[in-house]
């Protein structure tokens, strides 16, 4: 586990052009409780090499890259570490086979797994089936999802309550209001993808954002 200091902000770049990576990435301020992710659909566009382009403009910063891996967890895993991604993201939809070779690649190098439980009904009897469990917990409600389905507030308590280090994270269109009710309910990462990316004022939307973490 690279994060050991709980609360944190994630920015999510579900970006499609390089050049709204460089415009929105120099505007948010380094911080070590900032994470930033290269999401799915930047990955898509850019490939993973946009990774080693973060890090251009924020070259300490922790990185996530959003694979939301199916399949071949240990060749993905790798993927993402010859750019020097600090974690990667692997879907609860792929087989408990790929799940614990991605878990066990990034044991060994040193890469951090970020377990996205997007359309797992029960998420606990998923972990129970596992031989180690991932280094963060993410409960990510999908774009398509909004407006149709609530964040599962509830089982945050219980998921930390059985597996006391692993942090959990949440995601899917927070926004202030719903950030806090994440924290106050046992979250160690908000994960923040429109509302600061699409804003206006970047660096305050991020300001705004990072004064719920104390």
């Amino acid at each position: 586990m690279q994060l050991n200091s709980p609360p944190y902000l994630q920015i999510a770049l579900d970006l499609i052009y390089e050049r709204d990576v460089d415009r929105i990435v120099s505007e948010i301020p380094q911080s070590s409780k900032i994470l930033l992710e290269a999401g799915t659909p930047l990955i898509k566009s850019l490939g993973i090499p946009v990774i080693k382009k973060i890090k251009k403009y924020q070259p300490e910063a922790y990185i996530v890259a959003d694979m939301k891996t199916l399949d071949v967890g240990e060749i993905e895993v790798f993927i993402a570490e010859t750019q020097k991604a600090n974690a990667v993201a692997i879907s609860g939809l792929a087989s408990i086979e790929t799940i614990e070779s991605s878990l066990r690649a990034g044991k060994s190098m040193n890469i951090d797994i970020i377990l996205d439980l997007m359309n797992i009904e029960d998420p606990i009897q998923l972990l129970e089936k596992l031989t180690r469990i991932p280094e963060i917990i993410l409960f990510h409600r999908g774009i398509d999802q909004e407006g149709n389905m609530e964040h599962p507030w509830e089982i945050i308590a219980e998921i930390k309550s059985k597996y006391e280090k692993t942090l959990v994270a949440v995601a899917g269109g927070l926004n202030l209001q719903t950030s806090s009710k994440a924290l106050s309910n046992g979250a160690d990462i908000i994960v923040i993808g429109r509302a600061i990316t699409q804003s206006k004022d970047i660096s305050q939307s991020v300001k705004e954002f990072m004064e719920l973490l104390h």
